[in-house]
């Protein structure tokens, strides 16, 4: 393949290549996050590739893939070869862009500072069909009988691995920002289904999961010693342990969550179980009172789909007497984005939940 460089950029445009000296390809489309249709722009054929200069959106970076179609007709999605800067995702490494605003955080470079314990489980849950795996985080420094708050993260794993949760934590903790707490990072066993405001799966938590966290490891007691955090579906689920057991947690931290809603969606919905999550969305917007309000941030890029959703949901918590805040990102529905946001607010919730 032909060399070619990377995307140019302006303050107002973005020109991306892809090379077909030999003529190759039947087409190339840009695969992204920041434009609706998400397939697409198609770049256009000029000389020795493909060619295509689009407005520069409102974010600081931006993930993308190339969409190659073949003259057999088959497609496949690959990175840009002329831009070797890539972040890993659960689908593979994408390419990504930073543009002269963005600045990565400044705990996320190196880790100069002590590492925490962290020890991988499978609690055996009666209520789902296979063991959970949950990994168990603690902070330098601390003995294991040491009485702690606990934070709940859904799709823990890959927020470990794709927003180094436990290396934000390892650095708030060394540094003071946070008390010493400890976290379970939960991997889902059916995420669609379980995450989907499963009434199923909330009480296999509260009546399974959770008891069994309690034995395993010390924790304080109570709501104000138990917070919770997810994205996208993992958001949904925090949100509904938290609506159908008030006790389970003191605080949420919710980020770009699929709060779908038919006031929202127009279109046809990827999954099964997405009218599970409008039923529950909808009792939340017509409900008149929470059973206990708890401090709740939200975060959500400024090109997602969810924005509006989010912006619904923030407003009807708010209203519930939540404290709920909703925190717009110039980024999209990504895990950087999601750990660039932990700084200041995964922080400031804890804070305010655990002290």
């Amino acid at each position: 393949m032909a060399a070619t460089s990377g995307p140019e950029t302006s303050s107002s445009e973005v020109h991306f290549r892809y090379p077909d000296p030999r003529s190759e390809l039947a087409g190339v489309s840009l695969f992204q996050e920041v434009f609706w249709p998400r397939s697409g722009p198609e770049l256009a054929r000029t000389g020795e590739g493909f060619s295509v200069v689009v407005p520069r959106p409102p974010v600081d970076r931006m993930e993308y893939l190339f969409e190659l179609r073949h003259q057999d007709g088959s497609r496949q999605l690959v990175c840009d070869p002329g831009n070797p800067s890539r972040v890993p995702s659960p689908f593979g490494d994408k390419s990504v862009l930073e543009f002269p605003e963005y600045r990565a955080p400044e705990w996320s470079r190196v880790a100069a500072f002590p590492r925490g314990e962290s020890v991988d489980l499978e609690i055996a849950c009666p209520g789902l069909k296979a063991p959970m795996r949950v990994r168990i985080w603690s902070p330098a420094g601390v003995t294991r009988d040491r009485r702690l708050p606990l934070l709940l993260a859904f799709d823990g794993l890959e927020y470990d691995l794709y927003s180094q949760l436990t290396q934000f934590l390892d650095h708030e903790v060394n540094q003071g920002g946070l008390p010493p707490i400890r976290a379970a990072l939960l991997h889902p066993v059916r995420r669609d289904q379980d995450y989907s405001a499963s009434a199923a799966f909330t009480t296999v938590l509260w009546q399974e999961l959770i008891p069994q966290l309690e034995r395993l490891i010390p924790v304080r007691a109570g709501p104000s010693g138990r917070a919770a955090m997810g994205a996208s579906l993992g958001a949904v689920a925090a949100l509904h342990l938290q609506w159908e057991r008030p006790e389970a947690v003191g605080g949420l931290l919710l980020q770009s969550g699929s709060f779908f809603n038919h006031h929202y969606f127009s279109q046809e919905l990827p999954f099964e179980p997405v009218e599970q999550i409008c039923m529950f969305t909808e009792r939340i917007h017509q409900a008149v009172a929470a059973a206990a309000p708890v401090p709740t941030s939200l975060t959500c890029g400024l090109v997602e789909e969810t924005l509006l959703a989010s912006t619904a949901i923030t407003s009807s918590l708010a209203r519930l007497r939540y404290g709920s805040e909703l925190h717009c990102l110039r980024d999209a529905h990504n895990w950087v984005a999601w750990r660039d946001a932990f700084d200041p607010h995964l922080r400031d919730l804890l804070q305010q939940v655990f002290g």
